[in-house]
């Protein structure tokens, strides 16, 4: 056990015993900066054991750099024996699944004990706009939640995430773990889940027939990712992008996040004790159905005093959300929103930009201030925070957008810090604000004007009419 988690521990214990009447649940929270995003996982999957299990569910595995180092692992822990399921969203934010048949296939043979399902696969036209936008890394005793998926934009710092690592007792119902590990079974179960057959290429030295309703699979390569996964780990962490060649290698970038540790690398966040009744664990159902994140959230704004403060790259509202803001507004409470700016927003796709630019002006005359987080390394920001009067946290994966208001499933952890307690993300909102300017001046002036703006970076022009033709699936 690691020297701050046993200090954490002692703190939980002495916060247990000064709870009168029952013994107190805590669990305990340490916040994950972008350089300890790659780290933290791995020395989780690496110091797993038979006992524990291994639960993902990931919007993203892409099987580049990071993803592939990732999957490597993962399989080294199957074959000790560590039970592994895998499940990713069946097109993320591209229009095809990352897993190829061929690969699929090869997990199955080299370690059966990982088992793979998708949600929503790509050949279910009728729901490919309702997405698993959920993350969620869990291993035995311990998860990681928040922004981050399982590619390289995240992990090598193209763009600027923020993950909360939690601990605690999945056998305690009023842990946090115990929820999380509800919630993965309830989408591993779901209907809207399917389970790729590979045993059913397993038998066979040539590809199946067409005509007898299977896919037609390349035996050389199966056998390629038979060999890549079978490989030792640093071998394969050198060779992981195989689809495309203009993926940035571990030498482009100093320091790069996504080089490979040595196994079990040692990782020791800086735990801190939280009573589980301070914690609570949100997601929506796999069929999105009503209450769900949204409701979750504008009952949150309903309680806010003084100030509610938002980060989140995107900020295109949905008409509750805005009339909730702008209600609280006029109630006297400060309102801040840190989006991601308009040109590194524009830059992943122009009709977002357009649809942020044109919200703009209604949002600062509201009385709302809007600021835009910019850093050297010129990153988006794609972390996903709330806090309500400077003492409740909303950390996860719900963006403030009509897709995450309607169409895909989210996730996520409410933290209701108590009076002069531990405050693990203190120092990831001080750092948000800190990387972020404001829109407009100290007399509510935009500084700019929008369209100009949009112009500037991209998304002026036709993107306006583009923008009002898609408005309600930006």
């Amino acid at each position: 056990m690691t020297t701050t988690r046993s200090l954490a521990l002692i703190l939980a214990c002495v916060l247990a015993a000064s709870q009168q009447g029952h013994a107190q649940c805590v669990d305990l929270v340490a916040s994950l900066e972008d350089g300890q995003l790659m780290q933290s996982r791995i020395a989780l999957v690496d110091r797993a054991t038979p006992t524990e299990q291994i639960r993902i569910l990931a919007y993203i595995f892409e099987i580049d750099q990071t993803g592939g180092l990732l999957l490597r692992h993962l399989v080294e822990a199957a074959r000790r024996g560590v039970p592994v399921k895998l499940l990713v969203d069946g097109i993320g934010p591209e229009p095809h699944y990352p897993f190829e048949d061929e690969l699929i296939v090869a997990l199955h043979e080299v370690a059966p004990g990982m088992e793979l399902r998708i949600f929503h696969p790509r050949s279910d036209l009728v729901e490919i706009s309702h997405r698993m936008h959920d993350k969620l890394f869990l291993v035995g005793d311990t998860a990681v939640i928040g922004s981050t998926s399982i590619w390289d934009a995240s992990f090598r710092s193209w763009l600027s995430e923020r993950d909360l690592m939690v601990s605690g007792d999945a056998g305690q119902d009023a842990s946090s773990l115990h929820a999380m590990y509800q919630h993965f079974a309830l989408f591993w179960n779901s209907p809207e889940v399917v389970r790729p057959e590979p045993e059913k290429f397993l038998k066979v030295a040539s590809p199946y027939r067409v005509s007898e309703g299977y896919a037609t699979l390349d035996p050389a390569r199966i056998r390629y990712w038979r060999e890549w996964l079978l490989a030792p780990l640093d071998a394969a962490a050198r060779k992981t992008d195989l689809a495309a060649t203009d993926t940035p290698t571990a030498s482009d970038t100093p320091d790069d996040p996504a080089a490979p540790p040595a196994a079990g690398a040692d990782f020791d966040p800086a735990w801190m004790p939280i009573a589980c009744d301070r914690l609570r664990y949100v997601h929506d159902w796999p069929d999105k159905r009503l209450p769900g994140t949204l409701q979750d959230m504008l009952q949150a704004f309903d309680t806010a005093q003084h100030e509610i403060l938002i980060i989140n790259p995107y900020l295109i509202l949905v008409p509750e959300l805005r009339e909730a803001l702008e209600r609280k507004r006029r109630e006297g409470v400060h309102v801040i929103l840190v989006s991601a700016s308009l040109a590194s927003i524009t830059q992943e796709f122009p009709a977002v930009g357009r649809a942020y630019a044109d919200d703009l002006p209604g949002l600062v005359n509201a009385g709302i201030e809007v600021r835009e987080y910019s850093d050297r390394e010129n990153r988006m920001m794609h972390a996903k925070l709330v806090l309500i009067d400077g003492h409740r946290y909303y950390l996860g994966s719900f963006n403030f957008d009509s897709l995450s208001a309607r169409l895909n499933t989210e996730n996520g952890l409410w933290i209701d810090i108590p009076e002069d307690g531990l405050d693990p993300l203190q120092d990831s909102v001080a750092y948000f604000l800190r990387n972020s300017s404001s829109v407009s001046d100290a007399s509510g002036r935009l500084l700019a004007d929008p369209d100009a703006r949009c112009r500037a970076a991209g998304c002026g022009g036709a993107w306006w009419w583009v923008t009002m033709l898609i408005r309600n699936f930006l």
